[in-house]
């Protein structure tokens, strides 16, 4: 009879974090909720400035007006009102530009917040699949304990036979947390490919 260390892997595997692993958080979601509202803001920014330059320059232009309307008119002042409309038409032209630009940041914001709110669904998935997973290798855990328990009371044919299948179940565990690393450090939206080789692995636990 052989006298062996048992290990209580079990109580190991619950606390266990596999792999490098990928994954998109709620904080990841709150962040580009705000990107969102702050590239919208700037929207906003941007149409006041617009509003507020066309104003400046549409005043210019009241001003040459009633200058060139005066009495005695001076020779530049058509000139001066043309001049002033030109200037209105381009802070009109620049203001259009300026708040385009601002949308395209919140369209892309927007986006990018639509990608990240699926990633975030994906990881949630990926994770209660990987709980599950932990928790058949948490089983495993407990059998290979009692197997080791039994072999330290057995001898010869009998031992050997108790040994030949603790070894063949951690090798079957190993290739389930290989199959886990694997998905786990997988691009989140591509998982599910590995997740059939993490089941696969499991069957055969």
């Amino acid at each position: 009879m052989s006298t062996k260390l048992t290990i209580p892997l079990f109580s190991l595997a619950a606390l266990m974090v596999v792999g490098c692993q990928e994954g998109t958080t709620r904080e990841d979601v709150a962040d580009a909720r705000a990107e969102v509202q702050e590239q919208q803001a700037d929207v906003a920014a941007a149409r006041a400035d617009a509003d507020a330059e066309v104003a400046a320059e549409q005043d210019d232009v009241d001003a040459a007006r009633r200058e060139a309307n005066k009495p005695v008119l001076d020779n530049d002042a058509a000139e001066d009102v043309t001049e002033e409309r030109q200037d209105v038409a381009e802070a009109r032209t620049d203001a259009n530009a300026e708040i385009q630009d601002e949308q395209a940041d919140v369209t892309e914001a927007k986006q990018e917040l639509q990608q990240t709110e699926a990633e975030f669904q994906q990881t949630q998935a990926r994770d209660a699949f990987g709980q599950q997973a932990q928790q058949q290798l948490a089983l495993a855990d407990q059998k290979i304990e009692q197997l080791e328990n039994r072999e330290n009371a057995q001898d010869g044919a009998s031992e050997q036979a108790t040994e030949d299948q603790i070894s063949n179940l951690k090798a079957q565990r190993e290739r389930v947390d290989d199959a886990l690393d694997d998905m786990n450090s997988a691009e989140i939206m591509k998982w599910q490919e590995h997740q059939k080789h993490v089941q696969l692995a499991l069957s055969e636990l």
